[in-house]
């Protein structure tokens, strides 16, 4: 027999919903539609037939814990569930029981947003995953300490989206198993979870657009990256992925021969403890590859070699502007540029004493977007 969902009042909470709702303050003998309740301190209260606008669905003045079964508040497939919690000082989920064995689009979308008492989450076993399923589920939950496991090796697009987004007090991420990404699927992820010391494997040897963007933006602690494996990338997959990871020491090997456009786009920049570049093999480029890659690198002294000699629109757009430290800048061996392909490529970085080394006819142009001062051309 399935446990009804309830509401345990750790302090004296005045209880409203965004929609229309039942409860039950008898042990489900009587029910009445929810106006306004006031749940004293120690009491409980059960909740049925929630149908919610879809957004802010409880409002809720105390502090309180939830329990019980999620199939007996609402259907399978209903919109109840997005915003469930939103703002509200939820503390202990951890019995809260989402029994659904096959999830729909924005199941569970951003359910505890905000909720920044939680300190245990509910258990997340679906193998299947569903489109927006748990994006933002637990945003700016700045008290949880630790993720829930997420065992799930069939994703679907955007299902991870921002999920843990500046959840300040995580240190270590769950085991992600998925070998086959979809589209955003761990965008943001953990955006800003500043607290966070290691990242989970990327096993992913083939990506889709997006997949990795922002995925560890701002993690102020995280100091070692995972490996990156994948030789098949996609538009966007590392977009941001590293971008202000100040305390990162060690960037991942980076084996793609063929990238996609703007796949490396900032993946680095604002890395400021970053002292050694990766590899970057690549011989067929594509718009905007490295634009920004390792902005504000200022730690870093040496340019990895660039062995293309076939450029594309954009594709090393302010590459290491504000490379401080940068004393080495790269052989740069293509004859013909495209649009912007060099544009302030080295702008800012005063430590740079020589220009990079050209096919002699190149155009002078093109060598004269790649710095400024202009002195360093001549």
């Amino acid at each position: 027999m399935k446990l009804q969902f309830a509401i345990h009042a750790i302090t004296d909470c005045t209880i409203k919903y965004g929609g229309t709702i039942e409860y039950s303050i008898d042990n489900g003998k009587s029910w009445r539609v929810l106006s306004k309740l006031f749940l004293p301190e120690g009491h409980e209260a059960q909740f049925r037939n929630a149908k919610s606008n879809g957004y802010k669905s409880f409002i809720i003045e105390g502090y309180f814990n939830v329990y019980g079964h999620i199939s007996t508040l609402a259907p399978y497939g209903t919109n109840a569930f997005s915003w469930l919690f939103y703002q509200t000082n939820v503390i202990n989920a951890s019995k809260l029981i989402l029994d659904f064995d096959e999830l729909w689009p924005k199941a569970y979308y951003y359910m505890f947003s905000h909720c920044t008492s939680l300190i245990t989450a509910p258990e997340l076993p679906v193998d299947t995953l569903a489109q927006y399923c748990y994006e933002g589920m637990f945003e700016n939950c700045s008290s949880l300490t630790k993720a829930p496991d997420l065992p799930a090796t069939t994703l679907a697009e955007s299902c991870y989206s921002y999920m843990f987004q500046s959840c300040s007090s995580i240190k270590s991420t769950p085991r992600l198993p998925a070998t086959t990404m979809a589209q955003k699927c761990y965008r943001g992820m953990f955006y800003a979870c500043t607290s966070l010391v290691s990242a989970p494997e990327l096993p992913a040897t083939e990506l889709d657009d997006n997949c990795y963007a922002c995925m560890f933006y701002q993690c102020t602690s995280l100091t070692t990256a995972p490996e990156l494996p994948a030789t098949t990338l996609a538009e966007y997959c590392y977009f941001h992925m590293f971008n202000g990871c100040t305390s990162l020491t060690t960037a991942p090997e980076l084996p793609a021969t063929t990238l996609a456009q703007s796949c490396y786009y900032r993946m680095f920049s604002g890395c400021t403890s970053l002292a050694t570049a990766p590899e970057l093999p690549a011989t067929t480029l594509a718009q905007s590859c490295y634009a920004y890659m390792f902005y504000q690198c200022t730690s870093l002294t040496t340019a990895p070699e660039l062995p293309a000699t076939t450029l594309a629109d954009c594709c090393y757009y302010h590459m290491f502007e504000a490379c401080t430290s940068l004393t080495t800048a790269p052989m740069l061996l293509a004859i013909k540029t495209k649009d912007n392909s060099y544009y302030c490529m080295f702008h800012g970085c005063k430590s740079l004493k020589k220009r990079p080394v050209m096919p002699k006819n190149t155009y002078i142009e093109a060598l004269n977007m790649c710095f400024i001062p202009i002195e360093l051309v001549k």
